[in-house]
């Protein structure tokens, strides 16, 4: 091969070079213009949020600031995940979902808090253990108080329905459900009876009182409190009688 074809070969091979070079930088200079013009809120803006959900204790108003707050850019570019983050830190919001909708709208599907008690008489617990605060609780009217270190939420909440359908099967009402920081369980039924139920074989402890309940009924006193911690039974403390 002599030498002026070597040439005119690395010519031909760095000239295609430069020509692909030349593409892909049009190419990807058309892409990134491309870019800039579907994320340009001024040609393709977010006109509308849409929440169609019905709402209990969920300010409609305060949900829809947040979400507008979090819309940036355009209808291509705007972060779903920053606006559905936006919605979960309310805390009335359990879960969120958005998505698109052509041409210039978001859809927001809202699941609300559906709360379970009162918590330390600060907060709500809602049927999962998931603690949350409200700004206002005072007007909720929940019957149920739980009462704990926050951690504990989730075996509360276990414990508690584990528990409930014995109680109703004896038309006996939980008040309150409580457990200190040494693992202590309490109960408080809306009839006026405390159970001290301890730290070890609580659901056992439970059985066996509600199997031999209907017989303490029998006694003419009320029972104010029973406790639970015994190996061989439980102990029970009745009401006073009035006198006259």
């Amino acid at each position: 091969m002599s030498r002026r074809t070597r040439k005119s070969g690395a010519r031909q091979r760095w000239l295609s070079a430069a020509l692909a070079l030349l593409f892909f930088a049009g190419l990807a200079g058309g892409l990134l213009a491309g870019y800039r013009y579907l994320a340009d809120p001024t040609h393709f803006p977010v006109r509308t949020i849409r929440v169609e959900n019905r709402f209990r204790h969920l300010d409609r108003g305060r949900l829809q600031r947040a979400l507008s707050a979090a819309v940036e850019g355009s209808f291509f570019s705007v972060d779903l995940e920053k606006v559905r983050a936006a919605a979960v830190a309310l805390p009335w919001v359990a879960e969120a979902r958005v998505r698109r909708a052509w041409p210039d709208r978001l859809e927001v599907e809202i699941v609300e808090q559906q709360p379970l008690a009162h918590w330390n008489r600060r907060g709500l617990v809602n049927s999962r253990g998931e603690v949350f605060h409200p700004a206002e609780t005072g007007r909720l009217r929940l019957d149920l108080q739980f009462r704990g270190p926050e951690e504990k939420a989730p075996q509360m909440v276990e414990f508690y329905r584990e528990i409930l359908p014995g109680f109703r099967d004896h038309g006996l009402e939980i008040a309150e459900l409580s457990l200190d920081r040494r693992g202590e369980w309490r109960l408080r039924l809306k009839q006026g009876l405390t159970l001290v139920v301890g730290r070890e074989q609580r659901r056992f402890r439970i059985r066996r009182l509600l199997e031999v309940y209907a017989v303490l009924q029998q006694e003419k006193r009320a029972m104010r409190r029973i406790d639970l911690r015994y190996e061989q039974g439980f102990a029970v403390a009745w009401q006073q009688e009035n006198k006259s």
